[in-house]
């Protein structure tokens, strides 16, 4: 049990040993693409491949949107088939390892190698992404920036694996990421839970072409960063131990951030970070050769903010509006890597320590930094005239979405997806047939409040405890508990830990599935016994 949210955003995490199986392997799927995309590890003839290095970065970034592209497209046929894309890429992994392994010392088995490990990284990439939607919904984005931080801090090792034991150690994290979530898929029964099709994920898609332009070019800019640093700097050296550092760093303190305040949100980042983009790409056009690494470190440790708030972002977005998270999942970070890849490209073909067609460093590197700030530049004068997340003001809820079952805003794409969750709440309210106080109950209660009755009396809870369950079966937080109820935040907390002791869930979404799967026509005696005491 953690108290993950501290002042202004309090929420209850109740975390057991197969949740945390999931975050192990989410962690090694993490730590797995950092080591793949920022060191040559996993390239054991390095030494005698320098110039294919840059080659088998971008293959993999392209295996990836390979496999990203294909689960978007189909993904109708994957959401109910998990097993298969775990398969398939669990597959394409054991193909590019052993490629690499046997095959890498001829540079043309190492691209398409390298290609087949972007692959299984991309599939298995897809399902970690589900899992962290499913089942880590109240905080999203504190669960992936811990994530995030944890990754930096474990991939850290390879510096101490040192060059001779770097590609078995990279191996390490795919090996966990699949027998983790090989794990999950049995423990929580993944291929059991209900599906979206892509057309009504399409429909509830508010997700604006502004805001994808924003995850490429923060993607870009990080593509960029590590394309400068693989072409400067090996993998063990003190440059690499100051990029851990400093990456681990910028992770920890968007983690303080997001469980306190929440100050650095998706606009904010976009906002401040493309300026800040352009003016450290800058300077790596005439500072000399050692130095470039530091600019490009801190244009990394930069691009992480844009980069985990749009992530957060598509994650919670896609729990918001019960969006297929295979589709909807794929899509925002094929656009996330598609970046990727052209900021690589641009760096390899920049710093390059050999000529570019016949162009000497000096002038290809100052020509991929050009290149590189006019699309920060073009991305910035969309990006920056709109605020993408609009503010409360600018939601005009139009209706309920009745055909799918469900409650949904029709406001327009581009709402932001921070405050769906407050109107989505307010309209449930309202269909249920309550007051503006929204928690009272009615003389002649609703089909809701007589599911969460049953739960109440199935499972022996309170009166102050099935108060508190009414309003986490609606997605209330913590904060509004203590507010609704007038009673100390610890008080709340701890209503909270004993529902979910009492009914055996461990999250506020298993709470909400458990009350809305009630059966109230098998409930016999006990539905009469809840009538007569509310007539």
């Amino acid at each position: 049990m953690q108290d993950l949210i501290g002042d202004g955003k309090s929420e209850w995490v109740l975390v057991n040993p197969r949740m945390l199986l999931g975050l192990v392997g989410a962690v090694a799927c993490y730590a797995w693409l950092f080591l793949m995309m920022g060191t040559s590890a996993f390239v054991p003839f390095v030494g005698v491949l320098d110039g294919a290095v840059g080659g088998a970065h971008f293959c993999f970034a392209f295996g990836i949107m390979a496999s990203l592209t294909i689960t978007w497209f189909f993904s109708d046929f994957f959401s109910p088939r998990k097993r298969i894309q775990f398969s398939l890429g669990f597959l394409c992994t054991v193909l590019g390892s052993a490629g690499l392994w046997f095959l890498g010392g001829d540079w043309l088995w190492l691209m398409p190698s390298a290609a087949l490990m972007g692959m299984g990284f991309g599939l298995i990439y897809v399902l970690y992404g589900e899992f962290v939607c499913v089942h880590f919904h109240a905080s999203i984005k504190a669960y992936l920036l811990g994530i995030f931080c944890c990754a930096f801090v474990v991939c850290a090792g390879l510096l101490f694996a040192g060059p001779q034991m770097g590609f078995f150690f990279g191996l390490l994290f795919p090996t966990v990421a699949f027998a983790a979530y090989a794990c999950v898929y049995a423990f929580f029964r993944l291929g059991r839970r209900p599906i979206v099709d892509k057309k009504t994920s399409d429909a509830r898609n508010r997700v604006v072409w502004r805001s994808y332009l924003a995850t490429a070019t923060a993607g870009m800019a990080a593509g960029f960063a590590v394309g400068c640093l693989l072409s400067s700097e090996p993998v063990h050296s003190w440059a690499y131990g100051i990029v851990e550092v400093l990456a681990v760093a910028t992770s920890a303190f968007l983690l303080v951030d997001s469980c306190r305040k929440n100050r650095v949100n998706e606009t904010i980042t976009m906002r401040f970070f493309l300026p800040f983009a352009a003016v450290l790409a800058f300077p790596l056009m005439f500072v000399p050769q050692p130095f470039k690494f530091v600019f490009a470190v801190l244009l990394l440790c930069g691009s992480l903010f844009p980069i985990t708030c749009s992530l957060s972002a598509i994650c919670k977005h896609i729990v918001l509006c019960d969006l297929s998270a295979v589709r909807a999942f794929s899509f925002g970070r094929l656009i996330c890597f598609a970046g990727i890849a052209l900021g690589m490209a641009l760096a390899f073909v920049g710093f390059s320590r050999s000529e570019v067609s016949g162009y000497p460093y000096e002038v290809a590197s100052a020509a991929a930094v050009v290149v590189f700030m006019i699309l920060v530049i073009f991305s910035a004068s969309f990006v920056m005239t709109e605020d993408n997340y609009p503010d409360e003001a600018r939601i005009k809820p139009t209706g309920l979405d009745d055909s799918e079952g469900s409650v949904a805003a029709d406001v327009g794409r581009g709402v932001p997806i921070r405050k769906l969750e407050t109107v989505e709440a307010e309209m449930a309210a309202e269909q249920n047939g309550e007051g503006a106080s929204g928690e009272e109950h009615p003389n002649r209660p609703g089909i809701f409040h007589i599911k969460c009755e049953i739960v109440a009396r199935t499972y022996g809870l309170s009166n102050r405890q099935r108060e508190v369950l009414g309003m986490l079966a609606k997605g209330r937080n913590a904060d509004y508990i203590t507010e609704k109820l007038i009673i100390s935040s610890h008080t709340a907390k701890a209503h909270i830990y004993n529902i979910y002791q009492k009914t055996g869930v461990h999250s506020r979404q298993e709470l909400m599935d458990l009350v809305e799967n009630v059966d109230v026509s098998n409930a016999g005696s006990l539905l009469q016994d809840i009538l007569s005491d509310r007539a």
